[in-house]
């Protein structure tokens, strides 16, 4: 025993960057750190954030499956490490620093709301007061295009299929109880000006939302087919940048809105919230592609980060979905159908579901 502490002593980073603990009513997570580490905190209601400096450990990315924690990521930094902690619904966090000679620990406890770590309960405890009705998950479902935008135009027109997939998304995930708000629900446009149309359709992705998905229909100058899921971030590919101008209005529109996206895609690197964020949309955007793949055997065009207008000021997970190719001479005319139409929007609600259910 004297030798395994010294071993804790002397060598902290060679335990679990966290240690996790599982307790009847709080998950603990204890941070070994080194002397002369700093930390940094930041919480919004389904995200605990955590930025390390000094502390290097290895990436991880863990599901936890306590009744508090969904799951955890440790993504180091130069400078250190990231820990994000995906939080469930209805929890309290305390945290607190234990410092001796030779050893600091950053504790952290998530609680089930109202509960303390106690030890076991007497034999006849008194009955927990009856927990609080929890609020509906509101899901923002942003059809691309719309009005005097077409979007690609092939064996379908993107606008007619965005806006039937969604209302078909729509229907599905109202039967689950959640709550959708549709970014438009008819062929319209938000604006005539591209710049204000994305960014009114970006503006509903607020913290008052759970998610926000855009829906669009690719198109490329040679066959192509398949299914990408994007969230934001940058990109040196000319290709996907060219395909982003495109979506982001095209022209000298389109270049202007993706130069201004990329400015804030460097921005995000110091504010934890926004980094939280993206981490959490990687982590929708292969829940949802997996699930399209699934739902409709497509060809598999991967999960990519991408600087789309749409997703740049995001508060919340956000994702651009593009489901197939218009202008393809079999994907086209598969979207022209009702059954494969049914079969993307279930692929895409399954996706969104497990998000919201943190990866159940």
């Amino acid at each position: 025993m004297r030798l395994l502490a010294l071993l804790v002593v002397c060598f902290p980073l060679a335990m679990a960057f966290p240690r996790l603990g599982l307790h009847e009513g709080y998950t603990r997570l204890v941070f070994d750190l080194e002397k002369g580490v700093q930390y940094q905190i930041a919480q919004t209601s389904d995200t605990l954030t955590l930025r390390f400096t000094g502390n290097r450990p290895p990436a991880s990315d863990n599901d936890v499956g306590s009744p508090q924690v969904a799951s955890y990521q440790v993504v180091p930094t130069p400078q250190g490490a990231n820990v994000f902690v995906r939080l469930r619904p209805g929890v309290e966090v305390k945290t607190f620093l234990l410092e001796d000679a030779n050893r600091r620990r950053l504790v952290v406890d998530v609680l089930t709301a109202n509960q303390a770590p106690t030890s076991p309960p007497a034999a006849q405890p008194r009955p927990n007061p009856p927990k609080p009705r929890a609020q509906p998950k509101v899901v923002v479902l942003d059809p691309g295009h719309g009005g005097v935008d077409p979007g690609a135009v092939g064996f379908v027109v993107e606008k007619e299929v965005t806006l039937d997939l969604a209302l078909r998304v729509k229907r599905i995930l109202e039967r689950e109880g959640v709550e959708v708000v549709l970014t438009r629900n008819r062929d319209t446009h938000l604006s005539p000006d591209k710049a204000t149309d994305l960014g009114l359709r970006a503006e509903m992705a607020n913290s008052k939302r759970n998610l926000f998905v855009s829906i669009h229909v690719n198109s490329a100058s040679t066959p192509a087919q398949g299914i990408e899921v994007y969230y934001f971030g940058n990109t040196l590919d000319p290709a996907l940048l060219a395909q982003v101008i495109r979506e982001n209005g095209g022209g000298e529109v389109g270049r202007r809105l993706t130069q201004e996206a990329q400015s804030v895609s460097q921005r995000i690197m110091s504010d934890l919230i926004a980094q939280s964020n993206l981490m959490f949309s990687r982590q929708l955007a292969h829940y949802v592609q997996a699930s399209l793949l699934r739902a409709t055997g497509a060809v598999d065009r991967g999960v990519r980060q991408a600087p789309f207008y749409v997703l740049r000021n995001a508060r919340i997970p956000a994702i651009l979905v593009e489901v197939g190719f218009a202008n393809h001479p079999t994907e086209g005319r598969k979207l022209q159908t009702d059954a494969y139409r049914q079969a993307l929007a279930e692929g895409l609600a399954r996706g969104i579901l497990r998000f919201l259910n943190n990866g159940e």
